[in-house]
């Protein structure tokens, strides 16, 4: 056995919560050391959540509890197996999401599900939010308890799937908010650098979301723990329908972004139509008037050239009013804003 941590490791409070969940008392907080799980009762559950640095952290706390669970070595390693099962214990590798808002970006946090009889272990190096928020808002007042070790592991992937939809509702926020600034007129290529950084957060979702295909099919398999009852059995089933409902919004999300960069496209093609339209009409106005200019400097006596000064403002004011005119009926017809 290893030699115990100093009380600046996991054990530290900050560092290492144990909350026993009462389905006939009141939930309430534990002591790792004085934390007896086998005399746990039947109405009891037992969830130890630590914030580890390596394995060897998350090992001792099971040789301080006298636990032999499956072998969790491996499940820190990125490319590790999602699951692996022994007896009755089984053990999980996720990825809980971090969603970024100001900077649009996702980031990732993997976690550890250990779960046996009566007891569930999550470990995990940095802070995750669904989990800190499941703690800070729990009601001591629960039946909670009443669950049995895979349920309780159904309740923690659902809120980490809720985790996930909730990252890629302010993704969507994002998307909205820019094309509605698209659609007010203030389209522009600038919003190019904007929509490859969502479009990489798009790309994001999906690839870590389809790192959880394998551990989410194995725990809708009949062959994953047969023993369980059907109650539990639906259970783990519905957590998976619910990860594929994820799958198809983190498949949508990609779409979106294509939306939008083809939204972006279309204004900037109107805005240049426009452009052109202006140019066009304004080419044609100036091209009238040279013409009435031209024929007036064509070399025959006529009245005109007779009346001086008033003749030459008399012409000028002629062909500003027929300027003025036509922009008023262009701005009429909406040729320009």
């Amino acid at each position: 056995m290893n030699d115990p941590l100093p009380r600046s490791d996991h054990r530290d409070p900050a560092r290492t919560r144990v909350l026993l969940f009462d389905a006939k008392g009141q939930d309430r907080d534990a002591d790792l050391q004085s934390l007896d799980i086998t005399r746990l009762a039947e109405h009891e559950l037992a969830w130890i959540d630590i914030q580890a640095k390596d394995h060897r952290d998350v090992q001792q706390v099971f040789e301080t509890l006298a636990l032999e669970p499956p072998d969790i070595d491996s499940l820190f390693e990125p490319d590790a197996e999602p699951l692996s099962v022994r007896e009755d214990w089984f053990a999980a590798r996720a990825i809980a999401p971090c969603w970024n808002d100001a900077e649009a970006d996702l980031d990732r946090v993997p976690w550890l599900l250990v779960v046996g009889p009566n007891v569930v272990v999550t470990a995990h190096k940095k802070p995750i939010a669904f989990l800190d928020t499941f703690k800070e808002h729990h009601d001591p007042g629960s039946s909670v308890g009443a669950l049995d070790g895979d349920s309780f592991a159904v309740v923690l992937l659902d809120r980490m799937l809720t985790a996930w939809f909730d990252a890629m509702d302010a993704f969507e926020c994002k998307l909205d908010t820019l094309e509605v600034d698209i659609l007010e007129n203030r389209a522009h290529t600038g919003h190019l650098p904007y929509l490859r950084t969502l479009r990489r957060a798009a790309a994001a979702f999906r690839r870590l979301l389809s790192q959880h295909r394998d551990l989410f099919d194995a725990l809708r398999r009949p062959d994953f723990r047969p023993e369980r009852d059907d109650h539990v059995d639906k259970r783990f089933r519905s957590v998976a329908d619910r990860y594929e409902r994820a799958m198809d919004a983190a498949e949508n999300a990609r779409q979106l972004v294509v939306g939008s960069y083809e939204l972006l496209e279309t204004r900037l093609s109107q805005r240049t139509n426009e452009t052109m339209r202006l140019l066009t009409f304004v080419t044609v106005l100036l091209g009238g008037l040279a013409v009435v200019a031209g024929v007036l400097g064509m070399n025959f006596q006529a009245k005109i050239f007779n009346t001086g000064s008033a003749g030459f403002w008399t012409t000028v004011a002629a062909m500003a009013s027929v300027a003025i005119a036509a922009l008023l009926l262009a701005r009429w017809r909406g040729w320009w804003r």
